[in-house]
């Protein structure tokens, strides 16, 4: 055994010890109640109409037969309904806060005005904030979640989520899987302390991985399962997870392809067995159920993954965490039972037109260093958050050049506010994913490494923020300003 195996299976095992029977009986099968996916998947209903209202709320509710949540709901939905519109169609949307503290809503993804964007300085504490914006970019999947400063971990920890679906006419003359075959997965990791779903984050989750749980919800839901027919089904996976990453597979190793990302449509489709998805990363699969699947049922799983310099993430469960990032176990079960009477799907060859900026456009290479320093814990440039200052200050229409740079030894996904962003490339052997061929909002940077992206600043003017997507680092203000002007 080799001194990672050693400390990874030390840290495992003590971490263990301050679990309930219970959940180290589950620890690599933590989906799974009594081995078995028992519970229907359910699917948010949408918004519907021009004008529409979230209203956040607290209710005490129960996931699954199990376990109780001291959840917040957006219009007593787990996760929030789906909003779902068209390009070039105006949202009017009137966020109501009922949750006893302050909130704003940052709509994940979209290009919006700044005071439409959900900046952690325009959370109020109570009443209603009204938003209105044009929809004005590529269809894709997208999602909404508070974005108050300190405090969006536990509201999104406790419900507050949900998918903003767009639509154009380029996706529409696809003519791909719609309806029942279209399937919006929301992905999450809850820790549970006896009967209760709780979040409880120690010095050593703020500080090192974040906060992450044994058991695993889809759209809310413990050990789910979903029955289909055996055709082409379009999956919109989101993973809405505070800090786990998932290694996202099928048990049998069958194919699935990769059509979209963070910022919509790959250019080309991309066939895989597996995908590893980042906090806020977003990947759009489709999935023939009729060809490699010759059982009538099918796990879809997160594949154990190693991560660099995994020493220090023994170290962190030795510190009392608990089940560690990179760990294997189920997620849900697909179950291929339905009459086949599903119509064939044809897959393009060539999905969308890719207009990506050129490096040679590019007026500023910012190198963006990722630290964590003692006293301070994870920083940007050296800086932990402040609500007013500008950190850097880019001029509207310009193009630049980010690199993201992991000096510590825990990954950090980095979402930039207001636009979509196209990955270069990635220091080390990894290279770039599937998704990163496309429109990329949040990126994965593991430690050590050093990843590029190109971006065009179109928004419009005024403050906007860029940030680590694990919520306790962002929470400890591992977050930044930057000013379109």
């Amino acid at each position: 055994m080799n001194r990672k195996d050693f400390v990874k299976r030390m840290g495992l095992g003590v971490g263990a010890l301050s679990l309930s029977p219970f959940l180290s009986s589950c620890l690599h099968d933590n989906s799974v109640l009594n081995g078995e996916f028992q519970f229907p998947l359910a699917l948010s209903s949408e918004l519907t109409g021009t004008n529409s209202t979230l209203n956040a709320s607290p209710s005490a509710i129960q996931i699954g037969d199990s376990y109780s949540l001291s959840a917040f709901r957006f219009n007593n939905s787990l996760p929030g309904p789906t909003i779902r519109k068209k390009r070039g169609e105006t949202a009017r949307i009137r966020f109501e806060n009922n949750i006893g503290q302050e909130s704003i809503i940052h709509w994940h993804g979209l290009i919006v005005p700044p005071d439409m964007d959900g900046h952690p300085k325009d959370a109020f504490n109570e009443g209603s904030y009204d938003y209105e914006y044009t929809i004005n970019q590529r269809a894709g999947t997208y999602w909404y979640h508070p974005h108050p400063h300190r405090i969006t971990g536990p509201q999104v920890y406790r419900g507050l989520a949900g998918f903003y679906l767009v639509e154009d006419e380029e996706e529409q003359a696809l003519k791909l899987p719609s309806g029942e075959y279209e399937i919006p997965l929301v992905i999450q990791d809850r820790r549970v302390n006896g009967d209760e779903i709780v979040y409880n984050p120690s010095m050593p989750d703020r500080m090192m991985n974040g906060f992450m749980g044994d058991l695993i919800l889809v759209n809310g839901v413990p050990a789910p399962f979903h029955e289909v027919y055996p055709g082409y089904y379009r999956l919109r996976v989101l993973n809405g997870s505070n800090a786990r990453i998932y290694n996202l597979a099928f048990e049998n190793d069958a194919p699935f392809t990769i059509i979209g990302t963070d910022g919509g449509l790959l250019p080309k489709p991309i066939e895989t067995t597996e995908l590893l998805i980042a906090p806020a990363e977003r990947a759009d699969i489709l999935v023939d159920f009729s060809t490699g699947f010759d059982q009538n049922r099918v796990k879809l799983i997160s594949k154990p993954f190693d991560i660099p310099n995994g020493g220090m993430m023994g170290m962190q469960n030795m510190m009392g965490s608990n089940f560690e990032q990179g760990t294997g176990f189920s997620i849900m079960e697909f179950r291929i039972t339905k009459s086949d009477t599903y119509t064939s799907f044809e897959l393009p060859k060539q999905l969308s037109k890719a207009e990506f900026p050129k490096e040679s456009d590019a007026t500023t290479n910012r190198p963006i260093q990722l630290d964590m320093q003692m006293g301070q814990g994870h920083t940007i440039n050296g800086r932990l958050f402040e609500m007013e200052r500008v950190d850097i200050t880019v001029n509207q229409g310009d193009t630049e050049i980010w690199e993201f740079i992991n000096n510590s030894n825990v990954p950090h996904p980095m979402h930039v506010h207001a636009v979509q962003f196209k990955v270069l490339e990635r220091s080390g052997n990894r290279g770039l994913l599937p998704t990163e061929t496309g429109w990329k909002d949040t990126v994965l940077v593991m430690p050590g490494e050093r990843v590029k992206v190109i971006m065009k600043f179109d928004a419009p003017k005024g403050l906007y923020v860029f940030h680590c997507h694990n919520l306790e680092h962002e929470d400890a203000g591992m977050m930044a300003n930057f000013q379109i002007q």
